[in-house]
């Protein structure tokens, strides 16, 4: 396939542009409603003869404007691609009344979401062609969960920074444990968490996760124009339970039978590279490629290991759907 990976000159213009007119053209967006009442936002991207399906399950702030670039590779290499806004993002709903705080009771809720959006939006939609899964940082541990409870549904997954063990910072596991007993003790679950912050309109590049500061600006500027997407701090409920997760990955990984690729960043300081090797440990039919010179967001990279990470990406969806 003859794929132009863009570079930092020509991203906007071709955003503005052929980027622009592919959004318009062959991504339709729609809502369904969950167990519990909840509406939840996803985009589709059609594709004219698609050779199989991708899930893209993103990450913590995430929303489909972030994925424009990503959705269009994928689009473009023959897959048809459908991306769902995780309740508290984007135009889903479930956010708290401080719209920029994202909140969740545990990350099984993300898992049970993604289960319905596979139940009554994917498969329906998808006949008979391959689904693969390709699942960013916390996404990637929604994937996790996802892939040991329903072991059958993807051809194969590529979790791409996932965070299988999130960093703590100095906290002990003994404090955290305090944290969390103070927590339901006063019900300060739905409360920003200490160290955690409201929505900045100023821009922040060298604080940020990516390496491309073209990318951020468009992000940004996205953020800036619509409140929906401005989801920046965490509640103390959705810290509690992205510690949490790591145990719940870990507590059945023998359930998965899904072949997977590991994405690492070698610069990533959100994400703890111990989980990569619990999880590989436990996990014999995974695969890992590093990116040394990467912040988390490896699609936001620098140019060049951009460029590779998503060769690599859409290398290995072919390698899922083809068996070799």
């Amino acid at each position: 396939m003859n794929i132009h990976f863009l570079g930092e000159e020509d991203f906007l213009p071709a955003m503005e542009g052929e980027n622009r007119r592919f959004r318009e053209t062959y991504v339709r967006n729609d809502r369904f409603t969950t167990r519990d009442g909840i509406r939840l936002n996803y985009h589709i991207a059609e594709c004219d003869h698609p050779r199989g399906v991708v899930v893209i399950v993103h990450g913590y702030c995430g929303f489909f404007g972030k994925y424009h670039e990503y959705a269009w590779y994928l689009w473009q290499a023959g897959f048809r691609v459908f991306f769902l806004e995780q309740r508290c993002h984007g135009y889903s709903d479930g956010k708290l009344p401080e719209l920029d705080v994202i909140h969740i009771d545990n990350f099984n809720t993300y898992k049970e979401d993604l289960h319905e959006f596979m139940e009554k939006v994917v498969k329906p939609a998808s006949e008979s062609l391959p689904l693969l899964m390709l699942a960013h940082s916390m996404g990637g541990a929604v994937g996790a969960l996802y892939l040991e409870d329903y072991p059958m549904d993807f051809r194969g997954a590529i979790l791409s920074s996932p965070m299988l063990k999130m960093k703590t910072g100095n906290y002990t596991p003994f404090q955290l444990k305090m944290i969390k007993f103070y927590m339901i003790l006063f019900s300060k679950q739905k409360t920003l968490s200490p160290g955690q912050h409201h929505f900045d309109p100023t821009p922040n590049f060298p604080a940020s996760s990516t390496l491309s500061e073209v990318r951020f600006l468009y992000l940004f500027g996205q953020r800036l124009e619509d409140i929906h997407y401005q989801t920046a701090g965490a509640s103390l409920g959705w810290i509690m339970a992205a510690v949490d997760v790591e145990k719940q990955i870990l507590k059945h990984t023998d359930r998965i039978q899904t072949p997977i690729v590991l994405m690492q960043a070698g610069m990533d300081s959100l994400v703890d590279p111990v989980g990569f090797d619990q999880f590989m440990a436990r996990v014999p039919q995974t695969k890992i490629i590093v990116y040394e010179n990467s912040k988390h967001e490896l699609f936001n990279a620098g140019t060049d290991v951009r460029k590779q990470y998503f060769s690599d990406v859409l290398h290995e969806l072919d390698k899922f759907i083809t068996g070799s």
